[in-house]
């Protein structure tokens, strides 16, 4: 067989394998959308039965600075103790991922007792004077309206405003005659749900040790494997992708992590300094909705500012507008330093991940989804530079803002002639402004 028939064979062979993966990914995806209920309900099933695995690795990636910091600390201190190398960093590394599971269990435990008592005590706070602070509210409206909705507002605050709460306690009250048993198994299964996540945890201990005590034999396995079943040009492609893939997660998740807590931490203290009600809970909602993307300094705005507002109704707006001068501050200053350019993508992309996580998953998919949406950029990116590059065509991106053809006999990128006078111009004019100036 001649050189030429033999490429030609692979090229076919090559060509008949990629139709075949592509023809059974439609058929998958098809699979899926004609049933979907089952997909979904077995994928449910799953995560369940994973949940202490994904638990561990998520503590495990949380613990891992800790550990890193903990590991430079004590290394110089298990050299002198124990002679053998390999004995002296596998003591090392148990020790500091135990300190770092200490250490991570003790902030999560601080936090719990920051908000669970402050929530509590808020709630109830509430809930039995409602009443009293509603009417103090419509009291302060017509204060400052100098009395001009007086008939309006005297006559919502004469309408009884607890009717309303004895009214749909009524109807709660109802429905549970009505329909008891289906109360009970609601009730039944969310504590089996909550015993099931806290046994997660639980369990998730213990995995993120045994993670972060072999991570790096978990990696040099998967190395393995990958340059086992891929061709190296392949693997490398993939390794790399991998790389970035952690660089991304690790930047973004972490990143987000520190810059919520400074928000936390900034909140709180701006709230002491103006004699804001609740600084514990309000900061810390601040704090914790700041995690989600775009969305979160909103979602927690609102109830933040709802619980001041019905407590001094003039603190309320002072914090609102408080809040919104520290979400700029965080969003141009704070933000952009600690997590510079991690994800790599536009504005547009992050808001298309947050929207699109929160349908898929909720609060969870609005934090996950950027990161994913950041790889599937990087990836595209790549694939699109390497198939222009197949072409013997430019790879920035920036030649093609002004692309009108390609020649067909030079293969060069011809500007549209148009929009070539139209940058002339402008860099014209920008050299006429640095000139005078």
């Amino acid at each position: 067989m001649s050189g030429d028939n033999y490429e030609q064979d692979k090229y076919r062979r090559k060509k008949l394998i990629g139709n075949v993966i592509a023809a059974c990914v439609v058929v998958a995806f098809y699979f899926m959308l004609r049933n979907s209920r089952s997909v979904a309900a077995a994928w449910d099933h799953v995560s369940t039965v994973f949940q202490p695995i994904f638990i561990g690795f998520v503590m495990a990636f949380l613990m891992n600075p800790f550990m890193v910091f903990f590991e430079k600390r004590f290394e110089k201190i298990f050299n002198k103790i124990i002679k053998t190398k390999a004995t002296a960093q596998k003591a090392n590394r148990t020790l500091s991922t135990v300190l770092s599971l200490i250490v991570l269990c003790g902030i999560a435990v601080f936090i719990i007792r920051a908000i669970v008592p402050n929530l509590i005590s808020t709630i109830i706070y509430l809930a039995n004077n409602i009443e009293d602070q509603i009417a103090a509210v419509l009291d302060w409206c017509n204060q400052i309206t100098k009395g001009n909705y007086k008939d309006v507002l005297m006559k919502a605050k004469d309408n009884n405003i607890g009717d309303i709460v004895d009214q749909g306690l009524k109807l709660l009250n109802q429905y549970v005659e009505w329909d008891k048993s289906f109360m009970v198994s609601t009730i039944t299964s969310s504590v089996i749900s909550v015993g099931r996540f806290v046994v997660g945890i639980i369990i998730g201990m213990f995995v993120s040790v045994y993670v972060l005590i072999s991570k790096e034999t978990f990696k040099a396995q998967a190395k393995k494997l990958i340059c086992g079943i891929f061709a190296p040009k392949y693997s490398n492609i993939i390794l790399e992708i991998s790389r970035k893939s952690a660089e991304i997660f690790y930047g973004f998740i972490i990143g987000k992590i520190l810059d919520s807590v400074i928000i936390g931490f900034i909140c709180y203290f701006g709230c002491l300094i103006m004699d804001m009600p609740y600084p514990v809970l309000v900061s810390t909602i601040v704090g914790v909705t700041n995690f989600v993307p775009v969305f979160g300094p909103y979602i927690g705005a609102v109830p933040t500012v709802a619980i001041i507002f019905l407590t001094e109704p003039m603190k309320g707006i002072y914090f609102l507008i408080f809040v919104l001068v520290l979400q700029q501050i965080d969003g141009n200053l704070i933000g952009p330093k600690i997590l510079g350019d991690s994800t790599g993508v536009s504005s547009f992309w992050v808001v298309f991940a947050v929207v699109t996580g929160a349908g898929f998953y909720g609060v969870w998919g609005m934090v996950v989804a950027v990161p994913i949406v950041a790889v599937i950029y990087y990836i595209g990116g790549r694939f699109a530079s390497y198939l222009v590059a197949r072409r013997q065509l430019s790879t920035n991106t920036e030649d093609y803002l002004l692309l009108d053809h390609i020649d067909l006999e030079t293969n060069e990128l011809i500007e549209h002639e148009s929009e070539k006078t139209k940058s002339k111009k402008k860099s014209l004019f920008s050299r006429l402004i640095k000139k005078n100036k």
